[in-house]
Protein backbone atom coordinates (compact mmCIF):
# COMPACT_ATOMS: atom_id res chain seq x y z
CA UNK A 1 0.00 0.00 0.00
CA UNK A 2 1.93 2.87 -1.29
CA UNK A 3 2.18 6.16 1.01
CA UNK A 4 3.20 9.42 -0.25
CA UNK A 5 5.38 11.94 1.56
CA UNK A 6 2.48 14.10 2.95
CA UNK A 7 1.07 10.96 4.11
CA UNK A 8 4.35 9.83 5.72
CA UNK A 9 4.41 13.18 7.82
CA UNK A 10 0.98 12.86 8.96
CA UNK A 11 1.97 9.20 9.76
CA UNK A 12 4.71 10.40 11.80
CA UNK A 13 2.28 13.25 13.39
CA UNK A 14 -0.62 10.25 14.49
CA UNK A 15 2.46 8.25 15.80
CA UNK A 16 3.67 11.14 18.52
CA UNK A 17 -0.09 12.21 18.84
CA UNK A 18 -1.42 8.40 19.63
CA UNK A 19 -3.12 7.81 22.96
CA UNK A 20 -0.97 4.82 23.52
CA UNK A 21 2.31 6.34 23.04
CA UNK A 22 1.69 9.74 24.96
CA UNK A 23 0.23 7.49 27.99
CA UNK A 24 3.83 5.53 27.83
CA UNK A 25 6.01 8.84 27.76
CA UNK A 26 3.42 10.06 30.54
CA UNK A 27 3.78 6.70 32.51
CA UNK A 28 7.80 7.28 31.91
CA UNK A 29 8.15 10.48 33.72
CA UNK A 30 6.21 9.55 36.38
CA UNK A 31 8.92 7.04 37.45
CA UNK A 32 11.38 9.45 36.15
CA UNK A 33 14.83 9.15 37.68
CA UNK A 34 14.03 6.91 40.32
CA UNK A 35 12.92 3.39 39.86
CA UNK A 36 10.14 0.89 41.41
CA UNK A 37 10.01 -2.58 42.07
CA UNK A 38 8.47 -4.85 39.35
CA UNK A 39 6.54 -7.96 39.90
CA UNK A 40 7.80 -11.70 38.67
CA UNK A 41 5.54 -10.69 35.66
CA UNK A 42 7.83 -7.54 34.75
CA UNK A 43 4.96 -4.90 36.05
CA UNK A 44 4.72 -2.73 38.53
CA UNK A 45 3.48 -4.49 42.40
CA UNK A 46 -0.20 -3.49 42.79
CA UNK A 47 0.61 -1.27 45.62
CA UNK A 48 1.93 1.30 42.62
CA UNK A 49 -0.50 0.77 40.19
CA UNK A 50 -2.98 3.21 41.81
CA UNK A 51 -0.46 5.96 41.62
CA UNK A 52 0.38 4.87 38.16
CA UNK A 53 -2.85 4.98 37.02
CA UNK A 54 -3.94 8.28 38.27
CA UNK A 55 -0.76 9.63 36.65
CA UNK A 56 -1.85 9.14 32.72
CA UNK A 57 -5.43 9.36 34.02
CA UNK A 58 -6.64 5.77 33.32
CA UNK A 59 -9.03 3.98 36.55
CA UNK A 60 -7.77 1.52 38.25
CA UNK A 61 -10.17 -1.22 40.58
CA UNK A 62 -10.16 -0.92 43.56
CA UNK A 63 -9.14 -4.74 43.48
CA UNK A 64 -6.90 -6.06 40.69
CA UNK A 65 -4.91 -9.04 40.21
CA UNK A 66 -2.39 -7.78 38.48
CA UNK A 67 -1.61 -4.62 36.48
CA UNK A 68 -1.45 -6.81 33.47
CA UNK A 69 -4.99 -6.87 33.56
CA UNK A 70 -5.97 -3.55 33.02
CA UNK A 71 -5.27 -2.94 29.19
CA UNK A 72 -5.62 1.23 29.40
CA UNK A 73 -2.06 1.09 31.58
CA UNK A 74 -0.91 -1.95 30.52
CA UNK A 75 -0.71 -0.85 27.13
CA UNK A 76 1.54 2.03 27.86
CA UNK A 77 3.53 0.10 29.80
CA UNK A 78 4.31 -2.51 26.74
CA UNK A 79 5.36 0.65 24.57
CA UNK A 80 7.48 2.12 27.20
CA UNK A 81 9.52 -0.76 27.72
CA UNK A 82 9.55 -1.99 23.72
CA UNK A 83 10.81 2.13 23.14
CA UNK A 84 13.13 2.22 25.95
CA UNK A 85 11.29 4.86 27.24
CA UNK A 86 11.62 2.81 30.60
CA UNK A 87 14.14 -0.63 31.70
CA UNK A 88 13.29 -3.02 33.44
CA UNK A 89 16.03 -5.07 34.81
CA UNK A 90 16.58 -7.12 38.16
CA UNK A 91 13.49 -6.61 39.97
CA UNK A 92 13.16 -2.46 39.23
CA UNK A 93 11.99 -0.28 36.47
CA UNK A 94 14.13 3.12 36.13
CA UNK A 95 13.66 5.44 33.53
CA UNK A 96 14.88 4.50 30.03
CA UNK A 97 17.84 5.92 27.85
CA UNK A 98 15.48 7.54 25.19
CA UNK A 99 13.58 9.22 27.63
CA UNK A 100 15.20 12.47 27.95
CA UNK A 101 15.73 12.25 24.08
CA UNK A 102 11.94 12.24 23.43
CA UNK A 103 10.22 12.12 21.13
CA UNK A 104 12.77 12.10 18.40
CA UNK A 105 12.91 12.20 14.68
CA UNK A 106 10.09 10.81 12.39
CA UNK A 107 11.86 8.19 11.38
CA UNK A 108 12.81 7.15 14.76
CA UNK A 109 9.44 7.69 15.74
CA UNK A 110 7.61 5.71 13.39
CA UNK A 111 10.54 2.44 13.98
CA UNK A 112 9.84 2.88 17.51
CA UNK A 113 6.00 2.99 17.08
CA UNK A 114 6.20 -0.01 15.10
CA UNK A 115 8.23 -2.15 17.50
CA UNK A 116 5.64 -0.92 20.08
CA UNK A 117 2.63 -2.19 18.19
CA UNK A 118 4.00 -5.54 17.59
CA UNK A 119 5.04 -5.22 21.63
CA UNK A 120 1.49 -4.96 22.76
CA UNK A 121 0.20 -7.76 20.10
CA UNK A 122 2.13 -9.53 21.26
CA UNK A 123 1.26 -9.43 24.70
CA UNK A 124 -1.87 -9.30 23.95
CA UNK A 125 -1.67 -12.86 21.99
CA UNK A 126 -2.35 -16.40 23.26
CA UNK A 127 0.52 -18.40 24.67
CA UNK A 128 0.71 -20.56 21.58
CA UNK A 129 1.58 -18.11 18.96
CA UNK A 130 2.76 -15.04 19.86
CA UNK A 131 2.22 -13.19 16.95
CA UNK A 132 -2.14 -14.13 16.40
CA UNK A 133 -3.24 -10.39 17.62
CA UNK A 134 -0.36 -8.75 14.97
CA UNK A 135 -2.16 -10.88 12.32
CA UNK A 136 -5.45 -10.12 13.50
CA UNK A 137 -4.64 -6.56 13.22
CA UNK A 138 -3.05 -6.72 9.81
CA UNK A 139 -5.96 -8.69 8.57
CA UNK A 140 -8.22 -5.65 10.15
CA UNK A 141 -5.55 -3.32 8.25
CA UNK A 142 -6.00 -5.03 5.07
CA UNK A 143 -9.78 -5.22 5.36
CA UNK A 144 -9.27 -1.55 5.93
CA UNK A 145 -7.43 -0.23 3.37
CA UNK A 146 -9.18 -1.82 0.83
CA UNK A 147 -10.97 1.22 -0.57
CA UNK A 148 -9.48 3.89 1.83
CA UNK A 149 -13.67 4.66 3.28
CA UNK A 150 -15.56 4.65 6.49
CA UNK A 151 -15.99 0.76 6.80
CA UNK A 152 -19.85 0.42 7.55
CA UNK A 153 -21.54 -3.02 9.22
CA UNK A 154 -19.79 -6.58 9.72
CA UNK A 155 -16.32 -6.54 9.60
CA UNK A 156 -15.94 -10.26 10.96
CA UNK A 157 -16.51 -11.52 7.96
CA UNK A 158 -14.10 -9.67 5.63
CA UNK A 159 -11.30 -10.05 8.06
CA UNK A 160 -12.33 -13.87 8.80
CA UNK A 161 -12.17 -14.38 4.93
CA UNK A 162 -8.84 -12.69 4.71
CA UNK A 163 -7.18 -14.42 7.49
CA UNK A 164 -6.63 -18.14 6.03
CA UNK A 165 -4.43 -16.98 3.10
CA UNK A 166 -2.42 -14.11 5.14
CA UNK A 167 -2.21 -17.45 8.00
CA UNK A 168 -0.82 -19.42 5.00
CA UNK A 169 2.00 -17.17 3.54
CA UNK A 170 3.57 -16.53 7.52
CA UNK A 171 3.08 -20.17 7.70
CA UNK A 172 0.68 -19.90 11.08
CA UNK A 173 -2.45 -21.79 11.89
CA UNK A 174 -5.24 -19.65 12.17
CA UNK A 175 -7.03 -20.79 14.76
CA UNK A 176 -4.91 -18.95 17.05
CA UNK A 177 -5.93 -15.91 15.41
CA UNK A 178 -9.83 -16.79 15.70
CA UNK A 179 -9.55 -17.49 19.41
CA UNK A 180 -7.60 -14.16 19.80
CA UNK A 181 -10.45 -12.65 18.07
CA UNK A 182 -12.83 -13.71 21.27
CA UNK A 183 -10.59 -11.04 23.15
CA UNK A 184 -12.17 -8.22 21.53
CA UNK A 185 -15.94 -8.96 21.29
CA UNK A 186 -18.02 -6.25 22.51
CA UNK A 187 -19.81 -8.11 25.25
CA UNK A 188 -22.26 -5.31 25.42
CA UNK A 189 -23.41 -5.26 22.27
CA UNK A 190 -22.41 -8.16 20.90
CA UNK A 191 -19.58 -6.08 18.40
CA UNK A 192 -16.92 -8.46 17.22
CA UNK A 193 -13.63 -6.94 16.60
CA UNK A 194 -14.52 -3.51 18.70
CA UNK A 195 -11.77 -3.99 21.01
CA UNK A 196 -9.19 -4.52 18.11
CA UNK A 197 -10.77 -1.28 16.70
CA UNK A 198 -10.19 0.55 19.90
CA UNK A 199 -6.75 -1.02 20.22
CA UNK A 200 -5.29 0.30 16.35
CA UNK A 201 -7.54 3.70 17.24
CA UNK A 202 -5.16 4.17 20.37
CA UNK A 203 -2.40 4.12 18.31
CA UNK A 204 -3.49 6.23 15.60
CA UNK A 205 -4.12 3.80 13.01
CA UNK A 206 -7.74 3.83 13.14
CA UNK A 207 -9.88 6.97 13.31
CA UNK A 208 -13.95 7.06 13.55
CA UNK A 209 -15.99 5.31 16.27
CA UNK A 210 -16.10 1.91 16.07
CA UNK A 211 -19.09 1.27 13.82
CA UNK A 212 -17.58 3.44 11.00
CA UNK A 213 -13.55 2.91 11.80
CA UNK A 214 -11.55 4.93 8.46
CA UNK A 215 -7.49 3.87 8.17
CA UNK A 216 -5.03 6.38 9.01
CA UNK A 217 -2.48 7.39 6.66
CA UNK A 218 -0.77 5.70 9.95
CA UNK A 219 -2.48 2.26 9.34
CA UNK A 220 -1.47 2.46 5.44
CA UNK A 221 1.83 2.95 6.72
CA UNK A 222 1.68 -0.31 8.83
CA UNK A 223 -0.25 -2.31 6.68
CA UNK A 224 3.20 -2.33 4.39
CA UNK A 225 5.53 -3.00 7.77
CA UNK A 226 3.97 -4.68 10.37
CA UNK A 227 4.41 -8.61 8.67
CA UNK A 228 8.60 -8.01 9.07
CA UNK A 229 10.08 -10.42 11.06
CA UNK A 230 7.06 -13.08 10.22
CA UNK A 231 8.53 -15.77 8.13
CA UNK A 232 7.41 -15.95 4.56
CA UNK A 233 8.00 -18.10 1.96
CA UNK A 234 11.83 -16.81 0.35
CA UNK A 235 10.95 -15.42 -3.26
CA UNK A 236 12.48 -18.25 -5.97
CA UNK A 237 14.16 -15.88 -7.87
CA UNK A 238 16.48 -14.95 -5.01
CA UNK A 239 19.81 -16.95 -5.32
CA UNK A 240 20.51 -19.32 -2.87
CA UNK A 241 22.92 -17.19 -0.96
CA UNK A 242 20.34 -14.28 -0.79
CA UNK A 243 17.96 -17.09 0.09
CA UNK A 244 20.26 -18.67 3.27
CA UNK A 245 20.69 -14.88 4.35
CA UNK A 246 16.76 -14.55 4.30
CA UNK A 247 16.34 -18.31 5.84
CA UNK A 248 18.70 -16.71 8.95
CA UNK A 249 17.33 -13.98 10.24
CA UNK A 250 15.25 -16.75 11.80
CA UNK A 251 16.13 -18.97 14.42
CA UNK A 252 13.37 -21.19 14.80
CA UNK A 253 13.70 -24.15 12.53
CA UNK A 254 9.78 -24.79 11.26
CA UNK A 255 10.44 -20.62 10.50
CA UNK A 256 13.55 -21.55 8.87
CA UNK A 257 12.05 -24.46 6.84
CA UNK A 258 8.83 -22.22 5.62
CA UNK A 259 11.17 -19.10 4.11
CA UNK A 260 12.95 -21.61 2.46
CA UNK A 261 9.94 -23.80 1.22
CA UNK A 262 9.12 -20.99 -1.72
CA UNK A 263 12.66 -20.85 -2.77
CA UNK A 264 12.53 -24.69 -2.92
CA UNK A 265 9.32 -25.27 -4.54
CA UNK A 266 10.26 -23.79 -7.68
CA UNK A 267 13.27 -26.29 -8.16
CA UNK A 268 14.55 -30.25 -8.18
CA UNK A 269 15.69 -31.31 -4.85
CA UNK A 270 19.12 -32.61 -6.28
CA UNK A 271 19.41 -29.20 -8.04
CA UNK A 272 18.32 -26.69 -5.32
CA UNK A 273 21.02 -29.07 -2.96
CA UNK A 274 23.90 -28.18 -5.42
CA UNK A 275 22.97 -24.66 -5.94
CA UNK A 276 22.84 -24.18 -1.66
CA UNK A 277 25.97 -26.11 -0.71
CA UNK A 278 28.03 -24.59 -3.72
CA UNK A 279 27.46 -21.39 -2.12
CA UNK A 280 28.07 -22.77 1.32
CA UNK A 281 31.54 -23.22 1.12
CA UNK A 282 32.14 -19.63 0.65
CA UNK A 283 30.09 -18.50 3.76
CA UNK A 284 30.34 -17.75 7.12
CA UNK A 285 30.53 -20.86 9.61
CA UNK A 286 26.84 -19.35 10.86
CA UNK A 287 25.10 -19.18 7.33
CA UNK A 288 26.96 -22.26 6.28
CA UNK A 289 25.37 -23.89 9.53
CA UNK A 290 22.03 -22.76 8.31
CA UNK A 291 22.83 -23.81 4.34
CA UNK A 292 23.70 -26.97 5.66
CA UNK A 293 20.32 -28.04 7.69
CA UNK A 294 18.40 -26.48 4.43
CA UNK A 295 19.99 -29.19 2.79
CA UNK A 296 19.46 -31.50 5.32
CA UNK A 297 16.16 -31.37 5.34
CA UNK A 298 15.65 -32.10 1.85
CA UNK A 299 16.52 -35.95 2.63
CA UNK A 300 17.59 -38.46 0.40
CA UNK A 301 17.17 -36.28 -2.26
CA UNK A 302 19.96 -34.41 -1.75
CA UNK A 303 22.43 -37.42 -1.21
CA UNK A 304 24.22 -36.65 -5.20
CA UNK A 305 25.49 -33.63 -3.78
CA UNK A 306 26.50 -34.65 -0.50
CA UNK A 307 28.52 -36.89 -2.18
CA UNK A 308 29.83 -34.68 -4.92
CA UNK A 309 31.33 -32.24 -1.91
CA UNK A 310 33.09 -34.43 -0.14
CA UNK A 311 36.62 -33.09 -0.92
CA UNK A 312 35.09 -29.63 -0.63
CA UNK A 313 37.29 -27.88 2.09
CA UNK A 314 34.31 -26.52 3.92
CA UNK A 315 31.51 -27.88 3.48
CA UNK A 316 33.51 -31.71 3.00
CA UNK A 317 33.23 -32.46 6.63
CA UNK A 318 29.28 -31.55 6.95
CA UNK A 319 28.83 -34.42 3.83
CA UNK A 320 30.99 -36.37 5.01
CA UNK A 321 29.03 -36.64 8.55
CA UNK A 322 25.57 -36.70 6.47
CA UNK A 323 26.67 -39.56 4.38
CA UNK A 324 27.75 -41.48 6.99
CA UNK A 325 24.49 -40.98 8.67
CA UNK A 326 22.50 -42.33 6.03
CA UNK A 327 25.08 -45.32 5.84
CA UNK A 328 26.23 -43.98 2.66
CA UNK A 329 30.06 -43.30 3.55
CA UNK A 330 32.51 -43.98 6.61
CA UNK A 331 32.16 -42.85 9.88
CA UNK A 332 34.11 -39.25 9.75
CA UNK A 333 37.24 -38.81 11.39
CA UNK A 334 38.14 -37.39 14.98
CA UNK A 335 39.75 -34.55 12.73
CA UNK A 336 36.17 -34.05 10.78
CA UNK A 337 34.27 -33.91 14.53
CA UNK A 338 37.29 -31.39 15.74
CA UNK A 339 36.59 -29.34 12.70
CA UNK A 340 32.85 -29.63 12.84
CA UNK A 341 32.84 -28.61 16.60
CA UNK A 342 35.28 -25.44 15.74
CA UNK A 343 32.99 -24.95 12.85
CA UNK A 344 30.25 -24.79 15.31
CA UNK A 345 31.86 -22.61 18.06
CA UNK A 346 32.39 -20.14 15.41
CA UNK A 347 28.58 -19.77 14.38
CA UNK A 348 28.07 -19.65 18.21
CA UNK A 349 30.61 -16.54 18.10
CA UNK A 350 28.82 -14.74 15.43
CA UNK A 351 25.59 -15.79 16.57
CA UNK A 352 24.95 -15.14 20.44
CA UNK A 353 28.78 -14.17 21.51
CA UNK A 354 31.59 -15.21 23.01
CA UNK A 355 30.12 -16.68 26.14
CA UNK A 356 28.36 -19.29 24.53
CA UNK A 357 31.55 -19.46 21.88
CA UNK A 358 33.46 -20.85 24.75
CA UNK A 359 30.69 -23.11 26.21
CA UNK A 360 30.82 -24.84 22.61
CA UNK A 361 34.77 -25.08 23.23
CA UNK A 362 35.00 -26.20 26.49
CA UNK A 363 32.34 -29.20 25.68
CA UNK A 364 33.11 -30.51 22.24
CA UNK A 365 37.11 -30.26 22.50
CA UNK A 366 39.78 -32.48 23.61
CA UNK A 367 41.57 -30.90 26.87
CA UNK A 368 41.56 -30.29 30.57
CA UNK A 369 41.89 -26.54 31.16
CA UNK A 370 40.78 -23.79 28.19
CA UNK A 371 44.49 -23.18 26.75
CA UNK A 372 44.46 -26.94 26.12
CA UNK A 373 40.76 -26.80 24.06
CA UNK A 374 42.10 -23.61 22.37
CA UNK A 375 45.66 -24.89 20.96
CA UNK A 376 42.70 -27.85 20.07
CA UNK A 377 40.81 -25.09 17.85
CA UNK A 378 43.88 -23.75 16.30
CA UNK A 379 45.12 -27.43 15.37
CA UNK A 380 42.23 -28.11 13.29
CA UNK A 381 43.21 -26.09 10.70
CA UNK A 382 39.40 -24.41 10.24
CA UNK A 383 39.38 -21.19 8.78
CA UNK A 384 38.15 -19.20 11.44
CA UNK A 385 39.84 -21.30 14.18
CA UNK A 386 42.58 -18.15 14.78
CA UNK A 387 39.52 -15.43 15.33
CA UNK A 388 37.30 -17.96 17.32
CA UNK A 389 40.77 -18.97 19.75
CA UNK A 390 41.61 -15.35 20.65
CA UNK A 391 38.05 -13.98 20.58
CA UNK A 392 37.35 -16.33 23.59
CA UNK A 393 40.51 -16.51 24.94
CA UNK A 394 39.95 -12.33 24.90
CA UNK A 395 36.43 -13.10 26.60
CA UNK A 396 38.23 -15.77 28.92
CA UNK A 397 40.97 -13.08 30.71
CA UNK A 398 38.32 -9.95 30.58
CA UNK A 399 36.64 -11.24 33.80
CA UNK A 400 33.49 -11.58 32.65
CA UNK A 401 31.49 -13.57 34.02
CA UNK A 402 31.67 -16.88 32.41
CA UNK A 403 28.78 -19.76 31.99
CA UNK A 404 30.75 -22.40 32.11
CA UNK A 405 31.94 -21.37 35.84
CA UNK A 406 28.34 -20.92 36.82
CA UNK A 407 25.35 -23.22 38.69
CA UNK A 408 21.74 -22.87 38.60
CA UNK A 409 19.85 -23.76 41.97
CA UNK A 410 16.38 -25.03 40.94
CA UNK A 411 13.15 -25.31 43.22
CA UNK A 412 11.18 -28.00 41.07
CA UNK A 413 7.66 -28.07 42.65
CA UNK A 414 5.12 -31.07 41.74
CA UNK A 415 2.13 -28.96 41.01
CA UNK A 416 -0.77 -29.55 43.11
CA UNK A 417 0.15 -31.49 46.22
CA UNK A 418 -0.58 -30.51 49.86
CA UNK A 419 1.81 -31.04 51.48
CA UNK A 420 3.96 -30.02 48.87
CA UNK A 421 6.54 -32.42 47.16
CA UNK A 422 9.99 -30.49 45.95
CA UNK A 423 13.37 -30.70 44.85
CA UNK A 424 16.21 -28.17 45.24
CA UNK A 425 18.66 -29.55 42.87
CA UNK A 426 22.16 -27.90 41.25
CA UNK A 427 23.40 -27.77 37.94
CA UNK A 428 25.54 -26.52 35.49
CA UNK A 429 23.94 -23.51 33.59
CA UNK A 430 24.85 -24.17 30.27
CA UNK A 431 22.63 -27.40 30.96
CA UNK A 432 19.95 -27.85 28.42
CA UNK A 433 16.48 -28.15 28.88
CA UNK A 434 16.58 -32.08 27.23
CA UNK A 435 19.01 -32.07 29.98
CA UNK A 436 16.74 -30.95 32.49
CA UNK A 437 14.27 -33.23 31.57
CA UNK A 438 16.36 -36.15 32.68
CA UNK A 439 17.36 -34.68 35.55
CA UNK A 440 13.64 -34.43 36.49
CA UNK A 441 13.43 -37.99 35.50
CA UNK A 442 15.80 -39.04 38.34
CA UNK A 443 14.09 -36.12 40.76
CA UNK A 444 10.96 -37.44 40.95
CA UNK A 445 10.90 -41.10 39.87
CA UNK A 446 9.53 -41.05 36.67
CA UNK A 447 10.31 -44.35 34.43
CA UNK A 448 10.75 -41.84 31.01
CA UNK A 449 8.48 -43.85 28.86
CA UNK A 450 5.62 -40.93 28.35
CA UNK A 451 6.01 -37.53 26.49
CA UNK A 452 6.86 -34.15 28.05
CA UNK A 453 6.92 -30.51 26.77
CA UNK A 454 8.34 -27.20 28.91
CA UNK A 455 6.68 -23.66 28.67
CA UNK A 456 9.11 -21.26 29.00
CA UNK A 457 7.36 -18.01 29.12
CA UNK A 458 5.12 -18.81 25.12
CA UNK A 459 7.88 -20.77 23.73
CA UNK A 460 7.18 -24.87 23.95
CA UNK A 461 10.17 -27.22 24.04
CA UNK A 462 10.30 -30.79 23.68
CA UNK A 463 11.94 -34.29 21.81
CA UNK A 464 12.82 -33.57 18.84
CA UNK A 465 12.48 -36.99 17.99
CA UNK A 466 9.24 -37.37 18.47
CA UNK A 467 7.99 -33.68 16.53
CA UNK A 468 5.13 -32.45 18.68
CA UNK A 469 3.63 -29.64 16.85
CA UNK A 470 4.01 -26.46 18.25
CA UNK A 471 7.57 -27.52 20.29
CA UNK A 472 11.38 -26.58 19.55
CA UNK A 473 14.09 -28.67 20.38
CA UNK A 474 14.51 -28.70 24.31
CA UNK A 475 18.40 -29.68 23.28
CA UNK A 476 18.60 -26.53 21.80
CA UNK A 477 18.39 -24.51 24.41
CA UNK A 478 20.26 -23.68 28.09
CA UNK A 479 19.08 -23.27 31.17
CA UNK A 480 20.29 -19.70 31.87
CA UNK A 481 18.51 -18.77 28.27
CA UNK A 482 15.05 -19.44 30.01
CA UNK A 483 15.01 -18.65 33.97
CA UNK A 484 15.75 -15.50 35.21
CA UNK A 485 16.81 -15.25 38.75
CA UNK A 486 12.76 -15.22 40.21
CA UNK A 487 11.72 -16.68 37.04
CA UNK A 488 9.97 -20.00 36.50
CA UNK A 489 8.91 -22.26 33.97
CA UNK A 490 6.67 -25.12 33.82
CA UNK A 491 7.61 -29.00 32.81
CA UNK A 492 4.74 -31.41 32.13
CA UNK A 493 5.41 -35.22 32.27
CA UNK A 494 3.29 -37.96 30.33
CA UNK A 495 0.51 -35.97 28.87
CA UNK A 496 -2.21 -37.98 29.69
CA UNK A 497 -1.16 -38.03 33.13
CA UNK A 498 -0.56 -34.50 33.38
CA UNK A 499 2.58 -34.44 36.16
CA UNK A 500 2.59 -30.68 35.89
CA UNK A 501 6.05 -29.51 37.63
CA UNK A 502 7.09 -25.72 38.50
CA UNK A 503 10.73 -24.82 37.92
CA UNK A 504 12.08 -21.82 39.80
CA UNK A 505 15.61 -20.50 39.83
CA UNK A 506 16.62 -19.65 43.10
CA UNK A 507 20.34 -18.53 42.92
CA UNK A 508 23.18 -18.64 40.74
CA UNK A 509 26.41 -20.18 42.44
CA UNK A 510 29.69 -20.84 41.20
CA UNK A 511 31.18 -24.31 40.46
CA UNK A 512 32.81 -26.16 42.46
CA UNK A 513 35.36 -28.11 41.15
CA UNK A 514 35.03 -30.68 43.98
CA UNK A 515 31.42 -31.32 43.52
CA UNK A 516 29.28 -33.39 41.40
CA UNK A 517 26.99 -31.91 39.13
CA UNK A 518 24.03 -32.35 38.74
CA UNK A 519 23.39 -32.47 42.89
CA UNK A 520 20.07 -32.60 44.82
CA UNK A 521 20.90 -30.60 47.70
CA UNK A 522 17.02 -30.60 49.14
CA UNK A 523 13.73 -32.01 49.33
CA UNK A 524 10.15 -31.95 51.01
CA UNK A 525 7.90 -35.43 50.01
CA UNK A 526 7.78 -38.29 48.42
CA UNK A 527 7.07 -38.91 44.76
CA UNK A 528 4.15 -40.11 44.04
CA UNK A 529 3.42 -43.34 42.48
CA UNK A 530 3.00 -43.00 38.70
CA UNK A 531 0.74 -45.76 38.40
CA UNK A 532 -1.38 -45.65 40.58
CA UNK A 533 -4.42 -48.16 40.72
CA UNK A 534 -7.72 -48.05 42.97
CA UNK A 535 -7.73 -51.87 42.90
CA UNK A 536 -4.27 -52.25 43.87
CA UNK A 537 -3.20 -49.11 45.57
CA UNK A 538 0.93 -48.76 46.46
CA UNK A 539 2.56 -46.16 48.46
CA UNK A 540 5.10 -44.33 47.29
CA UNK A 541 8.31 -45.15 47.94
CA UNK A 542 10.75 -42.77 51.04
CA UNK A 543 12.37 -40.10 48.78
CA UNK A 544 16.09 -41.59 48.75
CA UNK A 545 18.47 -38.48 48.60
CA UNK A 546 22.00 -40.26 48.55
CA UNK A 547 20.74 -42.96 45.84
CA UNK A 548 19.33 -39.95 43.58
CA UNK A 549 22.73 -38.66 43.91
CA UNK A 550 24.62 -41.15 43.06
CA UNK A 551 22.44 -41.50 40.23
CA UNK A 552 22.68 -37.84 38.73
CA UNK A 553 26.21 -38.24 39.42
CA UNK A 554 26.52 -41.33 37.58
CA UNK A 555 24.54 -39.10 34.71
CA UNK A 556 26.87 -36.44 34.86
CA UNK A 557 29.76 -38.40 34.21
CA UNK A 558 28.33 -40.14 30.80
CA UNK A 559 28.32 -36.36 29.45
CA UNK A 560 31.39 -35.28 30.54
Amino acid sequence: MAVSGDELDDAARLARESVVVGRAVTLARWIGTGRRPVTAGQVLRKADVPAAGAAVGVDVPPRLRTMADIRALHRPWCVAVATGLLQVGGGWVSGGPTLERWPPRDADLLAAWLTALRAVCASESYPQDEDSVRLLAMALLAVLGEDGQHRTGDLWGPVHAVLPDLCDRYDKSPWEPLHAADRYLDLETGTPLAGLVELLAEFGAVAGDQGKPLITPLGRWATARLAAGLPGLADPRLSASEMIAEVARFGDEEQRDHVARGWLAERRPAEAAREILAAAEGMSPLLRSVAVGVVEDLGEDALPAWQELTAAPRVGPHARAVLAAWDQGPEPTEADWDWLAVEAAAAALQDKGPDEALSRVWESMPGTDLDTCLAEVRATGHPDAAELSQEVAGFAASGAPRSIDQVAELKVSLSGFRPPIWRRVRLPVVATLGDLHDVIQVLFGWDGDHLHVFQAGKKLYSDPFVSLEGTADDNAVRVRDVLTPGGEIGYTYDLGACWEHQIALEQTVTRDPDQDYPVCVAYKGDSPVEYWCEDDPEEPEPFDLAEVNRKLAARGEAEE
